[in-house]
């Protein structure tokens, strides 16, 4: 099955090098979903994550005579994506404009829930990584591979030289793993509150 995944996006690749913009058009319906929800990953700015995500299909198409063989459409998609979206935020924060209605708080909100906001997303953030060093090397790789590379299951399987059952077991454990991990940290910080 991945095989045939491979080959379909093998034939619109070459056809998108002959300048067939209906080729163009397949890998955008295909992967464009995909796609803005890996930017959201990384940035909470959803029209930053949209302008990047555009800017992937306007590059593709513009250097579409130079692209090599791509074997994992995703994974090269989302690179292409990461590295878009570095150089987004990068001259963003270069550039620190403020504008007048980011810097207005509404009457229903106070200071104090916007305080409150930003610490409870700072817990998160910091429970995540706390849960994430007490995995295995292996799940870090799965999760790395999954998450951050864009492949899939089957993907991750015939990269790592292992059965996609496997695969499939590990993501399902290590997911668990994560969860009773991150429960267990709110347990422990909740019991030294009271």
């Amino acid at each position: 099955m991945l095989e045939n995944l491979q080959n379909t996006d093998a034939v619109y690749w070459n056809r998108l090098k002959k300048d067939d913009p209906q080729a163009l058009g397949f890998l955008y319906d295909k992967y464009v979903d995909k796609l803005f929800f890996s930017a959201l990953r990384t940035t909470d700015n959803r029209e930053l994550a949209k302008d990047a995500v555009q800017e992937v299909f306007i590059e593709l198409w513009n250097y579409r005579h130079g692209i090599n063989y791509v074997q994992y459409s995703q994974s090269y998609l989302v690179k292409v994506l990461q590295s878009i979206l570095i150089k987004k935020l990068k001259k963003e924060n270069s550039v620190q404009h403020y504008e007048l209605e980011d810097c207005y708080i509404s009457p229903e909100e106070s200071i104090e829930n916007i305080l409150i906001s930003n610490d409870a997303d700072t817990e998160k953030k910091y429970r995540l990584k706390h849960a994430l060093s007490n995995l295995s090397n292996r799940q870090k790789q799965l999760l790395q591979l999954h998450f951050n590379e864009g492949l899939s299951y089957e993907q991750i399987a015939e990269k790592l030289s292992i059965n996609y059952q496997s695969v499939n077991n590990l993501a399902f454990r290590t997911i668990l793993r994560l969860r009773r991990l991150m429960y267990v940290f709110i347990y422990l910080c909740f019991m030294n509150i009271h």
